[in-house]
């Protein structure tokens, strides 16, 4: 593990702030979502990072896929919020993680968003994100944003079935990149957008997604439980709903899948 990636020196680093004000710094979790959900519900605040050398159990959104997570590689984070919105909102913090993210990994790389949770490099992997919530009642108790970059992962560390889908800041860059450095500005990044999210709405985080997604006007597929569905591509809507207009001219709002662009017939 790299010396500067420690708890001491990530303290020191993002002093001052909201994200990042208590962190929760392991060796080894079996996912950090899994432990900042368990500290939420514990009365953890707002702001509390849990942060992780090594996930044995990281997983993704859809729950067959897990999340390579070896040891002195990559950064594993999970963020604790506590925003005052309605649940039905909370999953627009995912796209919020979404262009946080994209600006902080395109200082090194050139870097797209794809709906509605992964960050590609080059067209391949290289970073996710896993937004969890829980409610009380009518009311949103908390969220969890988990965030995975591959940051020095070479691709020989890339399970087989990985390695043509994923890649690292380091193979992109041909360069060892310093996850302290990495995760200090991840954290100042996402604080400046979960700002404007929260004082400005989510239209200036939609226009800034868009303008990193690249996907207004291309054919996609979106699969969801078994059914494909297939349309020219509009963008997302105020509540980051993907937007897609069919062979017959309607529009059609997707809610959830995994999506990709459509290959030729």
């Amino acid at each position: 593990m790299d010396r500067e990636f420690n708890k001491t020196n990530l303290e020191n680093g993002i002093a001052g702030g909201l994200i990042g004000n208590r962190i929760h710094f392991f060796d080894e979790v079996d996912s950090t979502n899994n432990h900042a959900i368990s500290l939420a519900d514990n009365g953890a605040g707002e702001g509390e990072v849990v942060i992780a050398d090594r996930q044995t159990a990281g997983r993704g959104r859809l729950r067959d896929r897990r999340w390579h997570s070896p040891p002195g590689r990559n950064l594993y984070t999970s963020i604790i919020l506590r925003p005052d919105i309605q649940p039905a909102s909370a999953q627009r913090l995912t796209l919020v993680a979404g262009v946080a993210v994209a600006e902080l990994l395109s200082g090194y790389c050139s870097i797209s968003l794809k709906w509605p949770n992964d960050v590609l490099a080059g067209g391949r992997k290289i970073s996710g994100i896993l937004t969890e919530m829980r409610v009380r009642g009518q009311n949103l108790d908390f969220v969890v944003v988990g965030i995975g970059i591959n940051v020095n992962m070479e691709p020989l560390d890339f399970h087989d079935e990985l390695r043509p889908v994923s890649t690292s800041l380091k193979e992109e860059t041909s360069s060892g990149i310093s996850r302290f450095g990495v995760a200090v500005d991840l954290y100042r990044i996402f604080e400046k957008w979960y700002w404007i999210f929260l004082n400005e709405g989510f239209l200036p985080v939609r226009d800034r997604w868009m303008e990193y997604s690249g996907l207004v006007g291309k054919t996609v597929e979106v699969k969801n439980r078994g059914v494909t569905q297939r349309g020219t591509c509009l963008g997302i809507d105020n509540e980051g709903v993907l937007l897609l207009i069919d062979e017959e001219n309607r529009t059609t709002r997707i809610l959830s899948g995994d999506m990709n662009i459509a290959k030729g017939r």
